[in-house]
């Protein structure tokens, strides 16, 4: 029998699990979700036939509580096996088929999983795991780690399927972690592009007040870390950055405030420095009715 994972769409976080099945050797089917849209896929899928899966993983999403009664009283039960590290999935670490670490990042969570049931751990693996929850924590700058960026660079350069099919590659084949002479290539133009584009989303910056904070806002769809990061380097009266990516969703990066509490307001949720709001079809229709004064209309 094959497997299903089921991860988050929008980072390497959530797409490397699915890479390290593919060192494994495991045959599996996948589906990648933005958080609010897990709900929805669970109820409908604990609604088919789930006979053919002998394991169904859960990788960094945040499961709501009606999912998990759902999942309780099915029959697949013992099929799901949950591996998060985001705080406001902490109220499900009693279940035994849940584990959540919010030191941790999904995919470090489900290595360690996968190092139990024969997945080899070697160097290039643990270099690149480490890098994957540096950028996720946003621990990269502290940990002095210069691949981890790079990393969320080239996710944004290749899109999911070419990043999975690539770092495969790189996990299977490298003794040790490094990026090939095309992405090297790569990177370099990306980062003459990056502070371009940085100059310029700082000169577009909406600056205003959250409560007692200070928070700029800008507007952009790729280099959300690398902003969030450089704009609080450069504007020290600034006690967060807020990205939003109307194609993705909206980004919060502090230094000091725990802006998952302020994402979690707004169902979404991370971590302290690092957290994320979903951007759903419904709230994308209420932007389109606001800038053309409601003259759309949609088709049933």
């Amino acid at each position: 029998m094959k497997d299903l994972i089921i991860s988050h769409i929008k980072d390497i976080d959530g797409v490397s699990p699915l890479i390290l099945l593919n060192v494994l050797g495991i045959n599996y089917d996948y589906k990648l979700l933005d958080v609010y849209e897990v709900e929805a896929y669970l109820d409908e899928l604990l609604k088919t036939d789930l006979s053919i899966y002998n394991n169904i993983y859960i990788t960094d999403l945040t499961v709501p509580e009606a999912s998990y009664k759902l999942i309780n009283e099915s029959n697949y039960k013992n099929k799901f096996k949950v591996f998060d590290h985001h705080k406001t999935h902490l109220y499900a670490s009693n279940l035994d088929f849940v584990t959540i670490d919010i030191n941790e990042c999904g995919t470090t969570l489900f290595y360690n999983y996968l190092k139990t049931i024969g997945l080899k751990e070697t160097k290039v693996l643990n270099e690149y795991v480490s890098s994957v929850k540096n950028l996720d924590l946003w621990l990269f700058e502290q940990n002095k780690d210069e691949v981890a960026p790079k990393l969320g660079n080239l996710f944004d350069f290749y899109g999911v399927q070419r990043y999975i099919t690539e770092f495969t590659k790189h996990l299977k084949e490298d003794k040790c972690f490094k990026f090939n002479e095309f992405e090297e290539k790569i990177l370099e133009i990306l980062n003459d592009e990056e502070k371009r584009y940085i100059d310029k989303r700082e000169l577009r910056m909406t600056v205003c007040k959250y409560g007692d904070y200070n928070v700029g806002i800008v507007f952009a769809e790729k280099y959300r870390s690398e902003i969030g990061n450089e704009l609080l380097n450069r504007n020290k009266n600034l006690d967060f950055i807020v990205i939003i990516n109307l194609n993705g969703g909206i980004s919060l990066r502090s230094r000091e405030v725990d802006v998952s509490v302020i994402a979690s307001k707004f169902n979404g949720g991370g971590h302290k420095l690092a957290a994320g709001i979903g951007i759903s079809d419904e709230i994308k229709k209420d932007i389109i009715s606001l800038i053309f004064k409601g003259e759309i209309k949609y088709e049933d």
